[in-house]
Parts: C-alpha cells; sequence; structure tokens
C-alpha cells in the first residue's frame, strides 16, 4: 500500500509545482500573492485538523511544539521554492530542490550519530552532480514560443554571472532544501515521540501558514485581482489548496506504513514527473509554461535529473 501512497504523493506534488510556476510567473507576479492565499488556506485546514484530533494529554511541551519547528522550516523552504521558480525553469528549481536528502544525510550524521556507508556517499556525489549540472545553463535557451504577447519570461541564455537567475536561483534552492531537510527531520523526531500523523500535520500546516501569511502580507492587491479569472482562481482552489495538502499527507502516511528509505526513494521520483509534466505544457498546442524546448538542452536535463533520482535513491537504500 504505501508504494501507492508515495507514487500518488509525487504526481500530487507534480501538479502543485506546475500551478505554482504558472501563477508566478504569469498571472501573480510575484511571492506575496501566493503566499497570501496558501498561508490563509494553510491556516485554516490545519487549524481544523487540530481542533478535530487535539494533542494527547500527558504529551510532554517539547515534544508538542515540536510540529511548530517542522512548519517554520517547512514554511521557509517553501517561500525559497517560490522565489526560485520566479528566477528558473520548473523542471530545474525542482530537481534542485529535491536534493534535500543530503542534507538528512549530513544532519543524521551530526545530530544523530549516524553512518554514512561508502555507497551513501557516492549517491550523494551523484546528487550535487546532477545539481550542479542542471543549474547551469550550458546552451543558448528559448522558449518554443511566448505564451501571452508583453509577459515576462525569466531568462533562458547561456551562464552568465551577471545574469542574478543563474546566481541567486540556485543558491536560494539550496537553501530551501536544506530547510525541508531541517522540517523532515523534526517531522520525524515528533512521530518516533508518539504524536498521531494528523497531529503532527496539523500543527505543522498551521505553522507554515503562519509563515506564508508574514511574507504575502504585500500581496492583497495583486491576489484580489488575479482571482477575478476563473482560470487563476481554479488554479489557487486545485493546485494550491486541495493538492499540497493531498501530497502532504499522503507522504505522511506512506512513512507510517513503509521503511523510510524505501519511502524516500520513490519519493525522489518527483522531478522526473516535473520534468515531463513542463516539457509536454510547453509545447505550442498547450502553451501552458515557458520551458526551453531545445533538444540540446531536454538532454542535459532528463540526464540530470537521472542522476539526482539516482543519487536520492542510493542514498536512500545505500
Amino acid at each position: 500500500m504505501w508504494p501507492v501512497l508515495a507514487l500518488g504523493s509525487a504526481l500530487a506534488f507534480c501538479f502543485v509545482s506546475v500551478c505554482d510556476k504558472r501563477l508566478l510567473s504569469f498571472h501573480l507576479h510575484g511571492v506575496p500573492p501566493l503566499c497570501l492565499w496558501c498561508g490563509a488556506t494553510g491556516l485554516i485546514y490545519g487549524m481544523i485538523v487540530v481542533i478535530i484530533v487535539g494533542v494527547p494529554a500527558g504529551t510532554a511541551w517539547q515534544v508538542a511544539v515540536a510540529p511548530v519547528g517542522a512548519g517554520l522550516f517547512m514554511g521557509c523552504s517553501v517561500v525559497l521554492l517560490f522565489r526560485g521558480l520566479r528566477l528558473m525553469e520548473a523542471s530545474r528549481a525542482v530537481a534542485i530542490s529535491q536534493t534535500n536528502p543530503i542534507f538528512v544525510a549530513i544532519l543524521a550524521l551530526w545530530f544523530l550519530d549516524e553512518h554514512i556507508s561508502l555507497i551513501q556517499w557516492c549517491g550523494i556525489s551523484l546528487v550535487v552532480g546532477g545539481a550542479v549540472l542542471i543549474s547551469v545553463r550550458l546552451f543558448q535557451e528559448r522558449p518554443f514560443t511566448r505564451i501571452d504577447p508583453g509577459l515576462a519570461i525569466p531568462s533562458t541564455t547561456v551562464f552568465d554571472l551577471r545574469d542574478r537567475g543563474a546566481i541567486y536561483g540556485p543558491a536560494l534552492l539550496f537553501v530551501s532544501a536544506f530547510c525541508a531537510a531541517s522540517s523532515f527531520v523534526v517531522t520525524k523526531a515528533a512521530l518516533n515521540a508518539d504524536l498521531p500523523v494528523l497531529t503532527v500535520f496539523g500543527i505543522q500546516q498551521a505553522t507554515v501558514g503562519v509563515v506564508f501569511l508574514c511574507v504575502g502580507l504585500t500581496g492583497g492587491p495583486r491576489l484580489m485581482g488575479a482571482v477575478k479569472e476563473p482560470k487563476v482562481l481554479a488554479m489557487l482552489l486545485f493546485g494550491e489548496s486541495l493538492m499540497p495538502a493531498i501530497s502532504i499527507l499522503l507522504a505522511v502516511y506512506a512513512y507510517s506504513l513503509g521503511p523510510a528509505s524505501l519511502v524516500a526513494a520513490v519519493l525522489a521520483t518527483r522531478p522526473l514527473f516535473v520534468f515531463i509534466a513542463t516539457t509536454l505544457l510547453s509545447r505550442m498546442r498547450w502553451q501552458f509554461l515557458d520551458e526551453s524546448l531545445n533538444p540540446r538542452v531536454l538532454s542535459v536535463k532528463a540526464a540530470s535529473i537521472v542522476m539526482i533520482v539516482g543519487g536520492v535513491g542510493t542514498l536512500s537504500v545505500g
């Protein structure tokens, strides 16, 4: 059962990433409006879950506040991911953000006194190499076509140190991966202390909602203007409210039912799903995204993602 849950989580995350990129680059034109929406919805359903499930009597305060720390880390991680998506193509941004198992391994080595095998170090090297390869633009890249007249599209030129996206985009996403890894470690500690899955989920998501609201305070006017468009409202309701909750819940339940290393290996297929979806949705027939369709670029992306997924899989099962 757990492989189905983990695969479902990866697929749901793919839909979320596609909606993130479309909304950030072509409708909301910035991170605050999206954070405001996600913060409001996350806080609402997080609080509802906490009120219904509650915290078990006798739970130590250190254990009870652990999901709050996990939520703070995860909130920072997603905000940085949003900013990275503004600067880079979705397939690249998601692949870099999914390098978090590297940091999980390092944190476990430092704080949990866990041993990292030679095979796992090889996996770490694969992930780092793939992330570096996909972060650097080696060829002149142009989208297949512009989506709508007058819409600004992030730079897709060859790597240039003067290009803000070429420097800050990957840097933000690596920090995002580290924050996500920290959140996973704290979440695991809370679950090991016998906090119910739904309690951890509810507290964490409510905290993430607070982080989003703080970042999105200035996005109200732009959000109110954007939701007047039916297609934008549909993406917000489906891609930014329903699917994130489904993805997170499926992943948590998968971890509760199956071996953590194997679950992580299945979840590491996320970049592959995003790569396939963004490539298909960037074709002229749909014109939903702005991914480069240059054959050489696609080959580099595919090789990089295979390295990242393979490295994460090796790290997880080694």
